[in-house]
């Protein structure tokens, strides 16, 4: 017994990092999942951004009257602005909604028409517009591309019809760049924002849990098994298989506390979500964080059996929270990663936690998914084991060293 205080307290002198790793950063994750829960409560229907753009034509030509309106066509044409340098940089600097705002302003230089029909014939390249981006980067290179296809078809017009008049070209053009590929808007419905919200807190709580076990776990058995400690117990009539066990009980009791205090702060926080979603649900999602604070354990233990100290615990408990949460997908959705990235997220943990996660909280618990659940717990339980069954191997060569 102890040694199972002495454990306990060697953990408990180390204050600081059960808060910062612990209360600190599951506070982080409980502010940004309540940003996440905010985000989608303002989703209503989907509203097309309108980009305002402004033509200077200085060509007045039939290309490119033909080029100005195409643009008023697909984009907020905006009038009324002058075109010398102070009304245009006015006009660049407002915001989207503003009156005589514009996101982008095309200069069509004079010569325009005759340059791009010379060089379409002559199979050089085609003249480009001048074009000057103001705060929507996005909606001003979405404008310039359709600038540019317009130009790229007035060319290919021009080429293909050597004796036709610039009218004819212009008209051509016209006619190309209407077709178009017929596209549909379909919104994903979410059941539940409750479910989003606990589901991120979970995903990100992975951090807290993983950072603060491997530190404070690593620490209690680091420090149990300095030389001079190891002398005293060696000394004491307890056997060595009983002392083990009590440090290890210690260190499952540390685990047990900091995934409760980082799961609990989520589930107060989110007290309202939990009733939405109900408590099977999210008794499952605490079953899948519970089993992943199995291998920041395991992960502890071995680097203790290597001899790591105060430094490279925290380094690696550090690192190896950010690099499991990011495969996870706590940062970021894995689908907007590419394969490499998603192949090697199938080899840790955290990918499996997160996937059972977001099927405890789906509106439809079947008992395929639980099936499925089962599967992505064992798979996360796998992981510690064989971490753990390392650092047995290295405990029992030191020892014997």
């Amino acid at each position: 017994m102890s040694t199972f205080k002495t454990a306990l307290r060697m953990a408990l002198a180390h204050p600081f990092y059960l808060l910062i790793y612990t209360v600190f950063i599951s506070l982080m994750g409980v502010f940004i999942a309540a940003s996440v829960s905010w985000n989608s409560s303002q989703l209503t229907e989907y509203k097309p951004y309108d980009t305002n753009v402004i033509v200077v034509d200085r060509d007045n030509s039939d290309l490119s009257r033909a080029l100005t309106k195409h643009l008023g066509s697909r984009f907020d044409l905006v009038t009324g602005v002058g075109d010398d340098t102070y009304d245009l940089a006015d006009a660049l600097s407002k915001s989207n909604s503003a009156k005589g705002s514009a996101d982008c302003v095309f200069f069509i230089p004079e010569g325009f028409e005759d340059d791009l029909v010379a060089a379409a014939r002559a199979g050089e390249s085609l003249p480009k517009l001048d074009v000057t981006y103001g705060a929507g980067t996005m909606a001003a290179a979405l404008s310039s591309a359709e600038a540019s296809r317009w130009i790229s078809l007035a060319g290919a017009a021009a080429a293909l019809e050597p004796a036709a008049s610039n009218g004819d070209v212009a008209r051509a053009a016209e006619h190309a760049a209407a077709k178009r590929a017929e596209v549909q808007i379909e919104q994903v419905k979410v059941d539940s924002t409750a479910a989003t919200t606990l589901e991120s807190y979970f995903n990100f709580g992975a951090y807290a849990i993983i950072s603060s076990v491997i530190v404070s776990v690593g620490l209690v058995f680091s420090g149990m098994n300095e030389p001079e400690r190891v002398r005293r117990m060696d000394a004491s009539p307890v056997s060595e298989r009983q002392r083990s066990l009590a440090v290890f009980a210690a260190a499952a009791v540390l685990t047990v506390c900091i995934w409760l205090v980082s799961s609990m702060m989520g589930v107060v926080g989110f007290a309202s979500a939990v009733a939405e979603v109900g408590v099977g649900r999210v008794c499952l999602a605490l079953a899948a964080t519970f089993a992943l604070a199995c291998t920041p354990l395991a992960v502890g233990f071995t680097l203790s059996s290597l001899g790591a100290r105060e430094e490279l615990l925290n380094g690696v408990g550090n690192l190896l929270g950010m690099l499991m949460t990011f495969l996870g997908g706590a940062w970021m959705p894995l689908s907007l990663m590419g394969s490499a990235v998603q192949t090697v997220a199938h080899f840790v943990p955290t990918y499996w936690v997160n996937d059972a996660i977001g099927k405890a909280l789906a509106s439809d618990l079947t008992s395929a998914v639980l099936g499925d659940i089962a599967c992505d717990l064992g798979v996360t339980v796998l992981f510690a084991a064989a971490i753990a069954a390392v650092g047995l191997a290295l405990a029992h060569n030191k020892s014997h060293a």
